[in-house]
């Protein structure tokens, strides 16, 4: 069990910024993780991936939507260049409810939890698995840009200030289904998982996911808020 105000143990950017309005505020959260791990084999979606060692949850998607002129819509990456969500050097910024949160590695985490070792231990997943970070980076994600163009046309996202930004056919990474799995790729499978030791574990990567987005193992998020991200 780990009990944490999540608050961060380690520097993090200005905020409020111009890209994320929030501030950083205490919260009361419980994490309980299961001695006993069910590993399922079969990848099912999670939205808050699991918590730091240091308290601070693991939550890569974002709530920001493009919407596109012929009716698709695709989730915002956390992590690109053309909408600006307000993530500081720690690849992190903060919820509504002043939740501050990682959409990917924090190098000053890193630093605080590590060893000699490539391998940091730097948390857990809901399904009990523990999640690693390579510092030599010797796992590689499965994951790569698509080759065809975005499915819909005239894609946007409006801004807090009003602005609106637009979303091109090719596919750069701004948008999460930009990218797509494939166990040729790379070490990884699709939700970051591989057998380390003989233990499956998840890894963070510097590429995407980034985080896992899915988990491979019997896990709920009933009690973790619901459905919906909050808008980052």
């Amino acid at each position: 069990t780990i009990v944490t105000n999540a608050l961060h143990n380690h520097e993090t950017g200005n905020f409020p910024n111009a890209g994320n309005p929030n501030t950083i505020t205490g919260q009361s959260n419980t994490w309980v993780f299961t001695a006993s791990r069910t590993y399922l084999g079969e990848p099912n979606p999670v939205r808050q991936t699991g918590v730091g060692l240091n308290g601070v949850k693991f939550e890569p998607g974002t709530a920001e939507v493009a919407v596109c002129a012929t009716g698709e819509s695709h989730s915002i990456e956390g992590l690109q260049d053309v909408a600006d969500l307000g993530m500081d050097f720690n690849n992190a910024h903060v919820q509504p409810n002043g939740e501050y949160h990682y959409h990917g590695i924090s190098a000053l985490m890193v630093e605080i939890f590590e060893s000699e070792s490539d391998l940091v231990h730097v948390g857990f997943a809901q399904d009990g698995a523990l999640i690693y970070y390579s510092k030599s980076g010797q796992y590689s994600s499965g994951y790569q840009l698509g080759e065809e163009t975005r499915d819909g046309t005239d894609c946007s996202y409006t801004a807090r200030d009003s602005v609106t930004i637009e979303f091109g056919a090719e596919k750069d990474g701004s948008l999460t289904s930009d990218w797509g799995y494939s166990a040729s790729y790379g070490d990884l499978d699709v939700c970051n998982g591989i057998k380390i030791d003989g233990v499956y574990s998840y890894l963070i990567t510097d590429e995407f996911p980034y985080i896992p987005r899915c988990l491979m193992g019997e896990f709920s998020e009933a009690g973790l808020g619901g459905d919906r991200p909050q808008r980052d």
